[in-house]
């Protein structure tokens, strides 16, 4: 019988934030073992509880789940680790208690608010979806709008959305269905991920260079025909090492945006692009 240990429980949980339903699935699109450094067997008995990984395997998972090294999950994991290896939480509650959370607690409970809302409809793509989105910008401007869009489009109207026609517009849409990324019909086309939060990817090995190809697309977009409707800056110096607490809460930030989202076309509906960028000057 499998043992249910915190540490598995935890990394269960995680792993469905990120949109996977399956321990197959997490295991085969984040790399395998090119990434984990361990067989799929081995990774189950973690989720199962039937073992702990070694403390290097840690750090592959939560780079895996696409959490940074302050992440909120990321301490959710390791003190599950360091509970389950001590068999008690008395050890840990000094340490926990030394090192608060700067973020005020009502803050908090908005991100776990959002970060719970989002995983219930969230859903990630596999890594050969990602590999034809970024072989074709094309194929990755019409996944993005259908997929914020209830309904079928008429061929007609997607095309002159995404600035493309004949060919090279169909042979999109046919990379689009070949990895069930779109439904075709007489004159027309829907995805069939509408109303669902598709989970960026996490970068890792396997996701780097497919990452920069779509940043690269929304990059050209942006320049082409981007308005930006709001912008807020501020210029501070800061210790690294203290300041990267921020970034966890800035990305729940930006995930929270998803919440306002509505796939239903109306009149003052358009397609935003949200984006939270922290930038190192003069170093």
């Amino acid at each position: 019988m499998p043992k249910d240990t915190q540490f598995s429980r935890v990394l269960i949980r995680l792993r469905q934030d990120q949109g996977f339903g399956t321990a197959y699935a997490f295991y085969q699109q984040r790399g395998g073992r090119r990434v984990f450094g361990l067989s799929f067997t081995n990774y189950l008995s973690f989720e199962r509880g039937r073992s702990l990984p070694q403390g290097p395997r840690v750090s592959a998972l939560i780079s895996a789940l696409g959490l940074t090294a302050l992440s909120p999950g990321t301490r959710q994991l390791v003190y599950a680790y360091f509970r389950d290896i001590l068999g008690s939480e008395e050890l840990l509650k000094g340490l926990v208690a030394s090192s608060p959370d700067p973020a005020p607690a009502s803050w908090q409970v908005a991100e776990s608010a959002a970060r719970q809302a989002l995983s219930q409809r969230a859903i990630q793509l596999t890594l050969a979806q990602y590999e034809a989105l970024a072989a074709n910008r094309t194929a990755y401007a019409c996944h993005v709008i259908m997929a914020n869009t209830k309904g079928w489009f008429e061929k007609a109207e997607l095309s002159a959305l995404v600035g493309e026609s004949g060919r090279p517009f169909e042979a999109a849409l046919k990379a689009l269905k070949a990895v069930k990324l779109a439904e075709l019909g007489a004159g027309k086309v829907r995805s069939p991920l509408a109303g669902h939060y598709v989970v960026p990817p996490a970068i890792t090995p396997a996701t780097a260079g497919i990452y920069a190809r779509l940043q690269s697309y929304r990059n050209e977009w942006t320049k082409k025909a981007g308005k930006v409707n709001f912008s807020r800056y501020l210029m501070l110096r800061a210790p690294e090492s203290k300041f990267s607490g921020y970034l966890p809460h800035l990305a729940d930030v930006v995930s929270m945006s998803a919440l306002y989202g509505d796939v239903n076309r109306g009149e003052d509906s358009s397609m935003f692009l949200v984006e939270g960028r922290i930038t190192k000057l003069f170093s």
